[in-house]
């Protein structure tokens, strides 16, 4: 390999590696994330009891 070839294998990986970190969660990301399905659930469980009521 040329100094070319390693440099644009060097700027290929370095711009795949960016693209990579940028679309990676954060914590934040993921604490909203588990809130959001926690608050889901919840509201899927209610749902569930409430057709349970009425079937009785």
């Amino acid at each position: 390999m040329n100094d070319s070839d390693d440099d644009n294998l060097i700027s290929f990986i370095a711009g795949k590696i960016e693209t990579m970190h940028d679309q990676m969660a954060t914590k934040g990301d993921i604490v909203r994330l588990e809130d959001k399905l926690a608050a889901s659930t919840t509201a899927i469980r209610g749902d569930i009891e409430q057709v349970h009521l009425r079937m009785d």
